[in-house]
Parts: structure tokens; sequence; C-alpha cells
């Protein structure tokens, strides 16, 4: 890369633009948290057949958020890789946090694309119920933990970018709650999947 094009790269990196984009995305981050665990806990309870709740409207919204998220991620994944020097090193080993919020971000956007169709849709104006088998439910779960894997990876820098100084102990605390939703949610799934044979 020219040294031109990796200077306007390195100032648009230092840039207030670029902190804002940084901050709104954190703003998401924690939106899409939210609203994640409350899909799940309501989405937990329909498959437990404890209840039912229209989650229509959190769900379009959360997947807004997540189209708006991919693109920062986007953003803040090539953006390091452009502006490095030519004879810098990639450094895979050393900065395999980063690589694993992208991986599981990648990995949970595919799942995504399953999961929208995983328990039914609309059929001569009617939702209709799709079988929900072995592989609905490995789908299911693999979603569930690149969920958990992304999030618990991804709290640390959070907790940093909200001047949470003392994080190692929050970091366990909220590891843990995570550790039971996401425990909540694939038990649910495997009921509903035991309820189809």
């Amino acid at each position: 890369m020219n040294n031109k094009l990796q200077n306007i790269l390195n100032k648009f990196e230092e840039s207030q633009v670029y902190f804002i984009l940084k901050k709104l995305n954190l703003f998401i981050s924690i939106i899409l948290i939210i609203l994640v665990l409350i899909h799940g806990i309501v989405g937990s309870t329909i498959l437990l057949r404890v209840f039912y709740i229209d989650l229509k409207d959190i769900s379009w919204l959360a997947f807004d958020l997540i189209l708006i998220h991919t693109v920062f991620g986007i953003i803040f994944t090539i953006l390091p890789i452009l502006s490095r020097k030519n004879n810098e090193k990639l450094y895979l080993k050393e900065n395999r946090l980063f690589w694993i919020r992208r991986i599981s971000g990648l990995l949970m956007l595919v799942l995504l694309c399953f999961h929208f169709y995983l328990f039914g849709g609309m059929e001569n104006g009617q939702y209709v119920l799709y079988e929900f088998n072995i592989i609905s439910l490995i789908i299911q779960i693999l979603l569930t933990i690149t969920l958990f894997v992304h999030i618990i990876s991804n709290i640390r820098p959070m907790l940093n970018s909200l001047g949470i100084i003392n994080y190692k102990k929050k970091n366990k605390r909220i590891f843990l709650i995570l550790l039971i939703f996401f425990i909540l949610f694939t038990i649910s799934a495997v009921f509903y999947y035991i309820s189809w044979l």
C-alpha cells in the first residue's frame, strides 16, 4: 500500500469521526445484547410452552442493529489491516481475541440466516411451524454457542470503553449470568426438539 493512502487511514483512525463511530458501535452492541437476551428469554418460554409473545418487532429491530453492527465490524477489521506498514506482520497469534471476535461474528451471521427459517414461515398468508429436526437443533445450539463466545470475547473491551477499570470481578459475574441464560436457551431448544419426536 502506498504511503499516502496509509497516512489517510492512520489519520482517520485518530480522528473524532472514528472515535464517534466506535462509541456508536458500543451503544449498538449494548442494545443488541439486551435485545438478544430478551429474544432468548421470551423465545425459550415459547419453546417450553410457558406462554406466547409476538417477537416480530424485537426481532426486526435486532436484525437492523445487527446489520449496522456488521458494517462497523467490517470497518474496524479492515482499517487496522490496511493501515499497517508493509513490513508489519498481522500477529495472528498475539491478536487471537481480535480474530475470535471477528470469526464468531461471521459464524453468527451465517447461522442467523438459518435461524430465521428454523421454526416456521408464511405459507398462503398464514404462519406455519416447520418440523424442528436434529439439524435444526444443531444449528440452534451452534448459534447459541457462537453468540455466547462473541458476547463474552467483547465484554472486556466493552467495560473498558464504559470506563469500568475494575472489570475482572464484573467480567466473572457477567460471564456467569450470561452462561445461565445461554444454558436456558440450549435446554429450551432441546426440549422443543424432543416435543417433535
